[in-house]
């Protein structure tokens, strides 16, 4: 099936993305501290973030120090098991050109241990090694979520431990090659969702539902065909929900009413997609096209408020305030309507009538800074989720999601997907 006219499914994993090393940069001048320590259990994003490697089978830490020359020395502290996958991607120099620039004062090392050693004595070695008779002295940076036994094992050893909240500060603002990941797993997205566009198309309508070579459609099995393609193309269908009204997912889904897709792939690279439309296969063009007009319109007016400096509250209020000028009122409880939290298309928990607007971060997760959860200022480089509805018990639901990117003109979508209520 051949996708809508306006946008390339074209899909290559790009180059890693540089280590986030250099962030760590301006904790480790700080007065009397002596170094960087993270432990990290499981996919943990940040740990991702700074050595760009795979998740290990156990738990790692990464332990930074300042050199006496004012460069950077990282050791990537892994098991046994995982010392030669993470050497592959830790030590290997990116391929994206701004990475030299970046990384030509850090020296980088991996270190084992015995899987039995658990990660917060492995870091205490290290810094014993690497340290010499100054091991036991000085204040640690350490992120605020730095496991307790870790945290535990390194004040017996002697050191102060001061939070730094560095790495996520600088997880907020993408690099150019970061971008580039997100970018082709929107594409990716872009090609799944115009898959499900193709079949509900292609499709025909019979008391009310829809049926695909004559047999009833339900949301279950558009969903397994959504998630196929994009599994297709080499990206993880983390979420592919598809919901519409009432239907249950095992249901035939109604020809009548807007059938919400939502799409939250992950790329190879561990970065994270997110796409939201909705389509009526059979539309009376009332209802449904005038709140899918102003969902649309909704978007518009985010991106226009994207400005570096701004707050995603303030995108989210404007963008609620714009589906008010359409005659539809914001949700007494919009955090009803936010179902982005759970990725979960389905926002049937409330009768609730009226419009919302969503506005968080996305990147080595689905939903990270900037948002509503810290200051949510708003850089050059952000990119962000903005989703926009309208909700009616009587009438039904439209949602829309687009990745936006913030540049120094306002808010643009990393990937030009087709906006379209008819499949």
């Amino acid at each position: 099936m051949s996708p809508p006219a306006g946008y390339s499914t074209e899909w290559s994993a790009p180059p890693t993305p540089p280590a986030g090393l250099a962030a760590l940069g301006e904790p480790l001048a700080a007065p009397d501290t002596v170094g960087f320590v993270h432990v990290a259990r499981g996919d943990d994003p940040a740990r991702r973030y700074l050595t760009r490697a795979a998740e290990p089978q156990q738990a790692a830490a990464i332990v930074c120090l300042p050199t006496d020359a004012g460069d950077l020395e990282a050791i990537y502290c892994v098991s046994t098991a995982d010392r030669d996958a993470a050497a592959a991607d830790f030590l290997t120099d990116s391929a994206d050109p701004s990475a030299a620039e970046a990384d030509h004062a850090i020296e980088r090392s991996v270190a084992t241990r015995d899987p039995q050693t658990p990660p917060g004595s492995h870091a205490v070695s290290v810094l014993a090694d690497r340290r010499g008779t100054a091991a036991g002295s000085g204040t640690l940076r350490v992120p605020s979520q730095l496991p307790h036994d870790a945290a535990v094992r390194l004040q017996d050893a002697g050191y102060k431990l001061a939070s730094t909240t560095a790495v996520a500060d600088a997880r907020a603002s993408k690099t150019d090659a970061e971008r580039d990941c997100l970018r082709a797993v929107q594409r990716g997205a872009a090609h799944g969702m115009a898959h499900a566009s193709d079949i509900l198309a292609e499709s025909t309508t019979d008391d009310g539902i829809v049926r695909v070579d004559g047999d009833p459609l339900s949301a279950q099995q558009l969903e397994r065909e959504t998630a196929a393609t994009l599994a297709g193309v080499g990206i993880t269908p983390e979420t592919v929900r598809v919901r519409a009204g009432d239907t249950a997912p095992t249901d035939p889904l109604p020809a009548d009413e807007g059938i919400i897709i939502h799409l939250v792939p992950r790329g190879p690279h561990g970065y994270h997609g997110h796409l939201t439309r909705t389509v009526v296969v059979d539309s009376d063009g009332g209802w449904d096209r005038r709140a899918f007009i102003a969902a649309n319109a909704a978007q518009t007016a985010a991106r226009r408020h994207c400005e570096v400096g701004g707050n995603v509250g303030t995108v989210a209020a404007e963008a609620t305030a714009e589906l008010t000028a359409y005659g539809f009122s914001p949700r007494a409880n919009p955090d009803d309507a936010d179902d982005t939290a759970t990725d979960d298309a389905d926002d049937t928990a409330t009768d609730d009538a009226g419009g919302w607007a969503t506005v968080h971060g996305v990147g080595l997760t689905a939903h990270e800074a900037p948002s509503p959860a810290d200051d949510g200022m708003l850089q050059a480089g952000s990119v962000l989720a903005v989703e926009t509805g309208v909700v009616d018990p009587d009438q039904g639901r439209i949602r829309l999601g687009s990745l936006v990117e913030v540049t120094a003109d306002g808010g643009e979508r990393l990937v030009d997907a087709p906006v379209s209520l008819t499949p």
